[in-house]
């Protein structure tokens, strides 16, 4: 059986190559990344054209009297809570997801809840190391059958079966579920995360020590804080373990990488 060449795969070795300090290696997912960075924009931005079409439908065809003042008014009143999360969700999930993953959850939602643990649980089976291409990979195959599990499991349990469901569900258990099953996905969460990461003591602990600062100290001084204390933490986290000490890196080989080592 012959060698795949470049007009069964479809991909040039010019177009998949990376310069190393050795010499040039193919990098196994540049295709890939080229033709993310080109679709996930335009994704997003149908994404964002079809969620305004229905308000500017409504605006301009429904007959409502729109105050784009107040419109503006209500945008900075929710910058000023939640403006702080615009910045710090992009910067956390990044290394974990990598780029075609970070596209695919921010068009679909319940990041922090649904999709970065999936993709955590699915690093974690396979042994993939955050922020290499087969941790991204995994996140990217882990998204898409959270996304996939989501919209079935909405049309099953919501569209047809919701109303008869919270009927035959007793109050008190509702209540119960609706206090306790946030803290109890994101406590999962966070245990999932420090498994994963278990390698990375210093950071842990680091982070540890951070957020036990900034919440049993620096919240009860100075409350104002509070909108940005997860900002504050992930800053100051990064800012101490960048300080820490850290062994020599391994020198270079005289050979080159392979794929599977890119890969891996």
């Amino acid at each position: 059986m012959s060698a795949p060449t470049e007009a069964t795969t479809g991909t040039s070795d010019s177009a998949i190559r990376s310069v190393t300090g050795t010499g040039s290696i193919p990098h196994p997912l540049a295709t890939f990344d080229k033709i993310t960075s080109v679709w996930g924009p335009v994704t997003m931005l149908a994404g964002l054209l079809a969620m305004m079409s229905g308000p500017v439908f409504l605006a301009v065809f429904g007959g409502f009297d729109v105050d784009f003042g107040t419109v503006a008014m209500a945008v900075v009143a929710i910058a000023m809570v939640f403006g702080v999360i615009w910045f710090v969700e992009p910067v956390s999930y990044f290394p974990i997801l990598g780029p075609a993953a970070m596209y695919q959850a921010f068009l679909i939602g319940n990041i922090s809840t649904k999709l970065l643990p999936s993709a955590m649980a699915a690093q974690t089976r396979i042994k993939a190391k955050v922020g290499t291409p087969k941790a991204q990979l995994a996140a990217a195959a882990a998204i898409s059958a959270a996304g996939l599990i989501h919209v079935v499991s909405l049309i099953l349990f919501v569209g047809l079966l919701g109303n008869w469901l919270l009927g035959m569900i007793p109050s008190d258990i509702l209540s119960a579920v609706s206090t306790f099953i946030m803290p109890a996905v994101l406590g999962a969460f966070i245990v999932q995360a420090v498994q994963t990461n278990w390698g990375n003591k210093p950071v842990l602990l680091t982070g540890l020590v951070v957020a036990a600062v900034i919440i049993v100290v620096l919240l009860p001084l100075v409350p104002g804080l509070a909108t940005f204390a997860t900002l504050l933490g992930v800053v100051l986290t990064i800012a101490v373990v960048v300080m820490l000490p850290r062994k020599a890196a391994p020198t270079a080989g005289a050979g080159e990488s392979t794929s599977e080592e890119l890969i891996n």
